[in-house]
């Protein structure tokens, strides 16, 4: 580093690598488990009540349009839009 005289605060990765446990291993792609669509800006992943992670548009579709609530397509728990909120990777 220094021969190339970078600051390494500056730099988008550790100039060492680190080798983290599997459970700290993540990937930014979520892929809805209902629609098996990859999420998006206009189709984000959002967290329901129970835990459990869908897409906006698979919600809306549930929900008839955020009209009313539905039963989680994984457990037996029930949620309405306005419960589900939106996660960021």
């Amino acid at each position: 580093m220094s021969a190339k005289k970078q600051e390494w605060q500056a730099l988008k990765q550790l100039p060492v690598p680190v080798d983290l446990p599997e459970e700290f291993q993540f990937h930014s792609i979520f892929v809805c488990p209902v629609s098996r669509d990859q999420s998006s800006e206009e189709n984000p992943p959002m967290l329901m009540p129970c835990m459990h992670v869908l897409c906006k548009q698979s919600i809306m579709k549930l929900s008839k349009s955020s009209s009313r609530s539905f039963k989680c397509p994984n457990c037996p728990a029930e949620a309405s839009f306005d419960q589900c909120r939106q996660l960021f990777f």
